[in-house]
């Protein structure tokens, strides 16, 4: 849930279109408007009230694992925290109905005023139906030890066109994604589809921007990660998607749960943002 692991422990953080629809130029600044408004709620009326208006019903947000968003929510009382956030990073589906949005949290106590802040950021897909709201559907979180990211100027666009060659379907690329982890390790898998301005989140690191950050982080090891995925969706331009799953040791015990959203480049599906969160020690 939004926006970081230790904010969900205070409230207890597809395949391709036939058709390709009209473009929706408004998309992006419209979605980055729906995301302030969010942040703007939650300052003003308190974490809880701004999740229940913008999650969707059936959203899935991570407490030790995937859960119902507006269940949880709704099952605990407002935390003594603020938590604000905005975003640095949008990118809109051609189609216009999914987007990726990213940037900076912070949370500061409302009880001990002289207690630090707490830095990290959020990762959230958002969904709308056709002529509808903005409603969050994915959101997975980080923390890190500094305000990351915290002067960076909002970027806000749509899925640039893929051009030709580009084939194959999202869970088509997860499943070679994960084929590679487990042949070379994850360093081969995030070489092979990391974009060329992919995203990469890791708790207790800022954020690594950019394919050569990406395969320099902890991300692309020679570890040989068993990665699954348990549901995806993408647009109906079939341009910009997401899956989320779990992720191990082969043969092992889940050690976490990750969101990966892809967009589909010129060379196929490449992985434009991806987090992941351990579960807690047992």
């Amino acid at each position: 849930m939004k926006r970081l692991p230790f904010v969900l422990a205070c409230l207890l953080a597809g395949c391709t279109a036939m058709t390709t629809p009209s473009p929706a130029p408004d998309a992006p600044d419209s979605l980055a408007a729906a995301e302030t408004a969010f942040a703007a709620q939650s300052l003003r009326e308190g974490m809880r009230a701004a999740f229940l208006a913008w999650l969707a019903p059936d959203a899935t947000i991570f407490r030790d694992g995937p859960v119902n968003g507006p269940a949880l929510v709704a099952s605990r009382p407002q935390p003594p925290i603020d938590l604000a956030w905005r975003p640095v990073f949008v990118e809109t589906s051609a189609s216009g109905e999914m987007g990726l949005s990213t940037g900076p949290s912070t949370v500061t106590s409302r009880t001990d005023p002289a207690a630090p802040p707490r830095f990290g950021q959020f990762v959230s897909v958002w969904k709308r139906a056709p002529g509808g709201p903005w409603r969050v559907r994915v959101d997975l979180g980080i923390s890190h030890p500094d305000a990351a990211l915290a002067d960076a100027p909002l970027v806000a666009r749509s899925t640039p066109p893929a051009g030709e060659g580009a084939s194959g379907t999202l869970a088509q690329a997860e499943s070679d994604f994960a084929r590679l982890a487990a042949e070379g390790g994850d360093a081969s898998a995030y070489g092979h589809f990391a974009s060329s301005d992919a995203r990469v989140y890791r708790e207790g690191h800022a954020p690594f921007v950019g394919r050569a950050a990406a395969l320099s982080s902890p991300a692309a090891g020679a570890t040989r990660t068993a990665w699954t995925v348990e549901a995806h969706e993408t647009s109906l331009a079939g341009d910009l998607g997401y899956a989320r799953g779990r992720y191990g040791p082969p043969e092992g015990a889940t050690a976490g749960h990750f969101v990966r959203v892809w967009r589909r480049e010129a060379g196929g599906w490449r992985i434009a943002a991806d987090v992941v969160n351990a579960l807690a020690a047992r």
